[in-house]
């Protein structure tokens, strides 16, 4: 757990040096989802359903708290895939592990942020701000962990954006579709 602390601090208090930190890991998939993703990745999930909950949706509130929980989880994965097939587009290699790793540690401050939500109107904003420091995360990492040059990093990372948003908003449909 003092890891878990240590590397959340981390990555919203220091990126740069925690991404340096994180390139030079060795990463592997299971650790990485069980140590780190699953538990960040629920704190939002179950802030939402805690709103819910007192708004007196409770079936939906669990629902949504289960599908909103396993697409943000599938959705590490796709933010890997998505940053492993554009990097080489930019300068940088098309590394697995490399990717992997900068899907899975930047949005970190997303899903702190995120358990905000349990309070109306200013937990969104939290939300919201999270968000974007999570996005200014992946920023910086990019050049560190997926070695894209510099003067590229920006333009990388808006296409990686611009991609996921694509994907989100078709499984934004799909979701719809079930819930």
């Amino acid at each position: 757990m003092n890891e878990l602390i240590a590397r959340v601090k981390g990555m919203i208090l220091a990126p740069d040096q925690e991404w340096r930190t994180i390139a030079a890991e060795p990463v592997e998939l299971v650790p990485v989802f069980t140590r780190y993703v699953m538990i960040l990745a629920a704190i939002p999930a179950i802030a939402g359903m805690l709103l819910m909950m007192a708004l007196g949706f409770f079936f939906g509130a669990i629902t949504n708290a289960i599908v909103s929980y396993v697409l943000a989880l599938i959705g590490v994965i796709v933010m890997a895939k998505i940053i492993e097939a554009l990097a080489p587009s930019f300068g940088g290699p098309q590394d697995g592990q490399a990717a992997l790793k900068l899907a899975a540690f930047y949005p970190t401050a997303a899903w702190v942020a995120g358990g905000a939500i349990i309070i109306p109107i200013l937990g969104g904003l939290v939300a919201l701000a999270g968000a974007i420091y999570a996005l200014y995360t992946l920023y910086r990492g990019v050049p560190i962990v997926m070695r894209v040059p510099q003067e590229k990093a920006l333009t990388f990372t808006l296409a990686v954006i611009g991609v996921a948003i694509l994907v989100y908003l078709a499984v934004w449909l799909l979701k719809s579709i079930f819930i």
